[in-house]
């Protein structure tokens, strides 16, 4: 077995195709297929199952896979390690975001390190809670941007997420700073998907039910929907687009809060790179936060005055 071998199978894995891995390691598709056949012949097992359209990982093709990528991430460590990481001049961070819940956040997070490391590669995915987290199982990303503490890897907190309400500009209630959850309770709700355990909770809390008639990921479409008297909803500060129009925003009272953060595999065995990115992050968030107490009426619309 070599490094090598493992390397065509995590981009065998990655493309699903013996030709499309070959085109992009430089291997033709046979070179590709013997490479893999050899590591199956050392292994006594099947990694793929053949199709037309190309191949999947076979079950215990999946178990080995999430091993292999532990010893190529500690095979990167010390390429890292050898090539002067310290000095945090080269390297990879490989990022796992909720699509759309950190749209105020990652963008200026990513830029905020970048400037300080350059030379370090930032490569973005997108997904839901589900996405993310498994990616961080199988080592697909090293970081996951997150929204909810149900974490079953090690969590690293940056900030508390005010919850807003919004309704639209011809709502009894679009004059008010704070609504409470039980005076939209009966109404049609449109439940975001991203947030959905900690929407229900504050109804719980309040001992209602919301009257949810969608649950919807994307914020845009949303937002939109809103706007359209559709229903109402609720979304996380951080996740409100920059400009509105045809809906207020209202905070909720009590005031309630989602928690958002980081997720790491292990921060023991986290490259000098990646802890970087972490600290960065914390620092970034706490300036932030305090730019967002600052500004605290600058998403909800000014009622009463």
């Amino acid at each position: 077995m070599t490094l090598f071998q493992l390397e065509v199978l995590l981009k065998v894995v990655e493309t699903k195709s013996f030709t499309k891995a070959g085109e992009q390691i430089g291997l033709s598709q046979s070179a590709v297929s013997q490479a893999v056949a050899a590591l199956e012949s050392e292994l006594n097992i099947k990694l793929f199952k053949r199709h037309r359209n190309g191949v999947s990982l076979t079950k215990v093709g999946e178990r080995i896979t999430s091993l292999v990528r532990d010893l190529i991430m500690i095979k990167t460590r010390i390429i890292n390690e050898a090539t002067g990481i310290t000095g945090l001049e080269t390297g990879t961070i490989r990022i796992g975001s909720i699509s759309g819940m950190s749209a105020k956040l990652l963008p200026g997070m990513i830029s905020s390190f970048k400037k300080r490391f350059s030379g370090v590669e930032v490569v973005l995915y997108e997904g839901n809670y589900e996405e993310v987290k498994n990616w961080l199982k199988l080592s697909v990303v090293d970081i996951g941007v997150v929204t909810e503490e149900r974490h079953e890897l090690e969590f690293i907190p940056l900030l508390q997420d005010k919850m807003v309400v919004f309704v639209p500009e011809n709502h009894p209630l679009s004059n008010q700073s704070f609504i409470q959850a039980r005076d939209i309770a009966s109404e049609p709700f449109i439940m975001p998907k991203e947030c959905g355990n900690v929407i229900r909770s504050i109804f719980k809390e309040q001992g209602y039910t919301p009257n949810i008639q969608f649950e919807v990921s994307d914020i845009a479409t949303i937002i939109a929907m809103v706007q359209e008297g559709v229903g109402n909803t609720i979304l996380p500060e951080l996740a409100i687009p920059t400009t509105l129009s045809k809906v207020t925003a209202s905070y909720l009272s009590p005031q309630v809060y989602q928690n958002l953060g980081l997720e790491v595999r292990s921060t023991e065995y986290t490259s000098p790179a990646i802890t970087a990115f972490i600290h960065e992050a914390q620092e970034f968030t706490k300036n932030l936060s305090l730019k967002l107490f600052n500004s605290y009426h600058s998403v909800v619309v000014k009622k009463n005055t």
